[in-house]
């Protein structure tokens, strides 16, 4: 059994940047609508846009907020402090 970890945002391209610049990750996949990142061809994380239904129906209400409310995410990577040093750098931008 491996984890699928999926998360709703609002913009999927901007978090894909985001997600692939601080963890050093590749898209896998691409879109407005879903993207998956992988590192060494190991799926790291999944996007998906709120809004959208698919055949599953929509993963969350953009309305309702606020988001991430009970969610917290957890990632190994093996050099932290140049992770931390990518997020402070991007600090203000849209993720």
């Amino acid at each position: 059994m491996r984890a699928q970890p999926l998360i709703a945002v609002s913009d999927v391209e901007a978090s894909s940047r985001w997600y692939q610049r601080l963890l050093g990750c590749q898209s896998a996949h691409g879109g407005t609508e879903y993207e998956r990142l992988a590192s060494n061809g190991v799926l790291v994380l999944q996007l998906h846009r709120f809004d959208v239904e698919h055949h599953h129906g929509r993963i969350g209400d953009p309305a309702d907020r606020p988001y991430g409310n009970g969610v917290l995410r957890c990632f190994e990577i093996d050099d932290f402090d140049a992770a931390v040093a990518r997020a402070v750098r991007d600090e203000g931008g849209h993720f």
